[in-house]
């Protein structure tokens, strides 16, 4: 009411705006303008119930900004060192260290092929990632350096193009599928007593 300089009755869609813009500029967060809306909304549904005014609620029922998704959680640069002296298998060290580095999804991991990384040039291409789309990812040293350890000692005579292969138990030589990698993650954390995540690593 402080703020309005004409008759209650004669706000409408373009004095909401304004005033939206004037609670911007105080830099006020999405939230609590949002409540300044919906007080507002109450304010003009009271004068028409209960005061029996004739008069038009400027703010519609939807009306309200867009409140922004918040990030996720990272780890904390100790934590990544903690996480990582906890790595003892060089597979496991080359996944997660490709998620780390190269922001790759744990499904991308997972469906990485022999075909598709290019050492020489220190990069590889991730097909098919995220809304279908194709995109070429560039190796940190340390990331192509776990890559590259873990080559040399993967089995050479297995038939299939996938990178990352289960080491131990009946499926030993079989891909690793996007549980069996978050299940690795999950027994690091637990290990190392963080509370982490592959999203929360390809986020870090």
């Amino acid at each position: 009411m402080l703020w309005l300089n004409i008759p209650l009755e004669e706000a409408d869609n373009h004095t909401i705006s304004a005033y939206i813009d004037y609670l911007l500029d105080n830099r006020l967060a999405a939230k609590t303008i949002n409540n300044h809306l919906s007080a507002v909304r109450c304010f003009y549904n009271y004068l028409k119930a209960e005061e029996g005014l004739t008069i038009i609620n400027p703010v519609g029922k939807r009306r309200s900004l867009r409140l922004g998704q918040p990030l996720p959680k990272h780890l904390l640069d100790h934590e990544v060192v903690v996480l990582f002296n906890a790595i003892r298998s060089k597979r496991d060290r080359a996944m997660f260290m490709l998620m780390l580095r190269c922001g790759l999804r744990v499904a991308e991991v997972a469906g990485l092929t022999m075909d598709a990384v290019d050492l020489r040039q220190s990069r590889l291409y991730v097909h098919n990632g995220k809304g279908g789309k194709d995109r070429v990812v560039y190796l940190s040293n340390d990331a192509l350096l776990a890559l590259t350890e873990y080559l040399r000692i993967r089995r050479p005579l297995v038939k299939t193009k996938m990178i990352f292969l289960v080491e131990k138990g009946r499926c030993r030589g079989k891909p690793i599928s996007v549980r069996g990698i978050q299940k690795r993650i999950e027994h690091y954390a637990k290990e190392s007593g963080l509370d982490v995540s592959c999203h929360q690593l390809r986020h870090t």
